[in-house]
């Protein structure tokens, strides 16, 4: 006959092995957190120049690398630079991507993906004044599209950056 605590640590042990499989399939069955790797197409040197030539939107973005992408934008118009923005892309504390931003005479904000696709990737911040969203897509090897919009509800951008891409030079 097995003793009453020799027989509650095999109840125990039955119902933590029964319990196992469920907790191992309800995981897999679950959508796994983006990595920063899920990031890693838009890494490279893009520019976009004005219809009228007068004004170039450079962004250069880091590889992925220690959990971070590192990017930096300018706008030059008439030959002189008109803003700048500092960014990062990193996974934050709840595991998703977070669009942490610096532009020129500003604060800096946090955006969190809210959803992140093979080629898309989507920051929400609608406590954020202008913009709310922020949604960069890939077009091909070459080119990407980077839309900003005023709301987090709006369905088309106030702007979008047509970007091609080029070589990162030194000049």
């Amino acid at each position: 006959m097995v003793g009453a605590g020799r027989a509650y640590g095999l109840l125990s042990l039955c119902v933590s092995l029964a319990l196992a499989p469920s907790a191992a399939w309800a995981q897999a069955d679950s959508p796994a957190a983006p990595s920063i790797e899920s990031a890693g197409w838009l890494a490279g040197c893009w520019e976009a120049v004005s219809p009228n030539g007068m004004t170039s939107f450079e962004e250069q973005w880091m590889a992925p690398r220690g959990g971070m992408m590192v990017g930096m934008s300018r706008t030059v118009r008439e030959g002189v630079a008109r803003g700048y923005e500092l960014a990062t892309i990193h996974v934050g504390d709840d595991g998703r991507l977070v669009y942490h931003a610096e532009p020129s005479g500003q604060p800096p904000a946090d955006f969190p993906s809210g959803s992140v696709e093979d080629g898309r990737l989507e920051f929400v911040n609608t406590a954020h004044d202008f913009p709310q969203k922020i949604i960069y897509s890939q077009s091909g090897s070459d080119a990407i599209n980077a839309a900003v919009f005023g709301q987090a509800t709006d369905t088309d951008p106030a702007f979008q950056i047509p970007y091609q891409r080029v070589e990162c030079g030194g000049d």
